[in-house]
């Protein structure tokens, strides 16, 4: 599994390629502990409804959408090659 490395003032973080198998398992927990407050919220709701099936299909967008939010945030990718084409992100 391939992993993409972003820089933002010194500080380093990693998204791997793939299923985020963290959401997977615990869902509104993992957005939490990324940051990700709102989708932790969406994900705390929607396992509510689904007893707790929509965090297993998240887990398949997390990375993405942790991704994008780096980016979104400021943060800079060290290889923009290492980006998937699907999901669209323009660094």
């Amino acid at each position: 599994m391939s992993t993409i490395t972003f820089k933002k003032n010194g500080l380093t973080r990693e998204v791997k390629v793939g299923y985020s198998w963290t959401v997977g398992l615990f869902g509104p927990f993992a957005f939490a502990a990324r940051g990700h407050w709102a989708w932790a919220a969406g994900c705390f709701v929607l396992d509510m409804f689904t007893w707790g099936l929509g965090q297993v299909v998240l887990g398949q967008f997390a990375n993405k959408i942790t991704a994008r939010w780096l980016v979104e945030n400021g943060w800079s990718v060290s290889n923009p090659r290492s980006l998937p084409r699907e999901w669209g992100i323009e660094a």
